[in-house]
């Protein structure tokens, strides 16, 4: 009775530990966007970031996101420097087709305005949806 029950903990762990419980991982994902461009000398425009939006975000994420304004600081030897940024908020579960859909934005955030990098966040959640009753 002890081997069945060492075999059915051992069994249980291994389920609940490898995503076949039926539960997926969920994370929020943070891409951070400085509005300058080549290296400081130009500015994103709000109708260029409109049409990076539309054309590489919304097509790629057509079940939601969330978008929000805000202002990057940063040290580079003694210079401090800020600009003004967007961050792109996306809750999704953790896969390989998200992860590949957020480095294509990335990538083509870099290319389009000459970025050195953007940044990425990504911290796992509990989620839930509350609906009307």
């Amino acid at each position: 009775m002890k081997k069945l029950s060492l075999i059915c903990m051992v069994l249980l762990l291994f389920f609940s530990t490898s995503g076949c419980t039926g539960h997926k991982r969920w994370s929020r994902y943070e891409l951070c966007f400085g509005l300058s461009a080549d290296s400081g000398r130009t500015v994103v425009s709000e109708e260029q970031w409109q049409q990076f939006l539309h054309e590489e975000i919304v097509n790629r994420f057509p079940d939601g996101f969330t978008l929000y304004p805000a202002n990057g600081y940063w040290r580079s030897g003694a210079q401090i420097y800020n600009e003004p940024s967007q961050i792109l908020m996306v809750v999704a579960p953790e896969s390989v087709e998200t992860e590949t859909r957020l480095n294509a934005i990335a990538q083509a955030y870099i290319q389009r305005f000459r970025q050195e990098a953007v940044l990425q966040i990504r911290s796992e959640v509990k989620i839930e949806f509350h609906s009307a009753k």
